[in-house]
């Protein structure tokens, strides 16, 4: 059952990515099949929940394979599409195998198994999971509701109705662990290992659009060894989950922006909003993005599309608030609504900041190697402009969520601990980012290429 139940989620991913767009790379597609099925599978686990159908696997497996009907029919009416697509990946050529680009790819490689090896092995043990997120997923597999949840509705569980409550985080890790516990699966942790593999082969995919194979083989073997992202990856948490919608919403966002392919922004929607619907604070990529829209919409005159993308990416958050609001699942307000100064809150987060970003512990050389690249490139930003959208994207983000952990009164936890936990974790989404960014920027390209000159004799061409 879990291998049919898994498949059918692959299968769904890959149908809706090639409805939305016939532009994506093979290694697109198969990066993107995962997440984008499991994320549709938790909407319709939660729809089901609202209309008083017990979520159990029998409705949410008849739920996706009418949505796999219904592609399916749409693709074979369009076939024109699907040819298209056929036609785009018919033109990919396998790249040259270099000691380099063979090297860093098997690699990956290694790093890829290791970790898959360690997720399956270990059982669930780290807090978080054990006291909230997996232990929702059990239980809600068992009872068929979120919204009359046991753990919810008890008075016995009290302390799920505090600050920075557990009922009150978007669900959709919750809700894909509870889906493989209906299957049958022993543990939660097989969505992680997908999830993982899924992230290496759509980073791959969409970092291969601006860089040469050498290139993004090296930045994505970099961007899978990052020591705490890596961690947190094989254990049954929302951080490294959010990571890989959040980062890959705004690299296909990039790649819509630059490569002037329409299609692609509407997977960088559907990624942007999943990304909100794994933890709430994604609304600052979410926020990041409608901000660069709104420009380029009152720039181009595109006003409809404009609204489109901005009112959808917010459904999700939107949508949770009322949720909670309607079934009572509300928890003490944590936020401060009102503008406000505090010298001695912004020493600490700017002092924690710094901390982290100068932590080879925790990040190795990212940080380090974004600011060579990003220092290197300043006269191809200022005279070509180059990826400015991806820096401001990427710096809009990090501003956002800035303020939001500057405006929650912390009433749990100290700041400094917050900052050494949460604020840590929100960090795994930037960096693919920044690597993509040290990959995709003009000095480190010119370099590479180079390089491949050097390696194979010719000039490369950049896909």
């Amino acid at each position: 059952m879990i291998y049919f139940g898994l498949s059918t989620t692959i299968l769904l991913g890959i149908c809706v990515a090639l409805s939305l767009s016939q532009r994506l790379k093979l290694a697109e597609v198969l990066g993107l099949a995962f997440p984008v099925g499991i994320g549709l599978q938790t909407f319709a686990m939660i729809f089901l929940d609202v209309l008083n159908i017990r979520i159990t696997a029998t409705p949410v497996l008849a739920v996706s394979w009418l949505t796999i009907a219904g592609l399916a029919g749409f693709l074979y009416f369009r076939r024109g599409r699907l040819k298209e697509w056929c036609r785009y990946v018919s033109r990919f050529t396998c790249p040259k195998v270099s000691w380099l680009w063979l090297l860093a790819l098997l690699a990956a490689g290694v790093v890829m198994v290791m970790s898959v090896a360690k997720t399956m092995y270990y059982p669930t043990f780290d807090t978080d999971s054990v006291n909230g997120f997996n232990l929702i997923g059990k239980v809600v597999a068992h009872e068929g509701t979120l919204k009359s949840c046991s753990l919810f509705t008890d008075p016995n569980h009290w302390e799920m109705h505090g600050p920075a409550s557990y009922m009150t985080y978007v669900p959709l890790s919750q809700l894909a662990y509870a889906y493989v516990y209906m299957l049958g699966a022993a543990t939660s942790k097989i969505v992680n290992a997908l999830f993982f593999i899924s992230f290496a082969v759509a980073f791959y995919g969409v970092t291969s659009r601006f860089a040469t194979h050498t290139l993004t083989a090296v930045a994505t073997f970099f961007t899978l060894v990052t020591p705490e992202m890596l961690a947190f990856s094989s254990l049954s948490g929302t951080n490294f989950t959010h990571a890989v919608y959040a980062s890959l919403g705004i690299l296909f966002f990039v790649a819509w922006y630059y490569k002037k392919i329409p299609s692609l922004l509407w997977v960088s929607l559907l990624l942007l909003m999943l990304n909100s619907w794994t933890r709430t604070e994604g609304v600052a990529f979410v926020g990041a993005a409608c901000c660069v829209m709104l420009w380029h919409g009152v720039r181009t005159k595109t006003y409809k599309k404009l609204a489109l993308f901005v009112g959808l990416s917010l459904f999700p958050f939107v949508f949770w608030q009322i949720f909670l609001k309607a079934y009572h699942l509300e928890a003490p307000l944590a936020f401060i609504l009102h503008p406000f100064w505090d010298s001695h809150k912004i020493a600490v987060i700017a002092e924690e900041m710094w901390k982290l970003f100068t932590s080879f512990t925790l990040y190795g050389f990212t940080f380090l190697w974004f600011l060579v690249a990003l220092l290197s490139n300043v006269w191809a930003i200022i005279k070509k402009y180059d990826h400015a959208v991806t820096l401001l994207l990427t710096l809009l983000a990090w501003i956002f969520y800035t303020i939001l952990v500057y405006q929650v009164d912390y009433v749990w936890d100290s700041l400094e601990a917050v900052m050494r936990s949460s604020y840590k974790r929100f960090l795994f989404s930037f960096v693919p980012l920044l690597w993509f960014y040290v990959a995709a920027g003009y000095n480190v390209s010119w370099l590479f290429g180079k390089v491949d000159n050097f390696l194979f004799g010719i000039k490369s061409k950049k896909k």
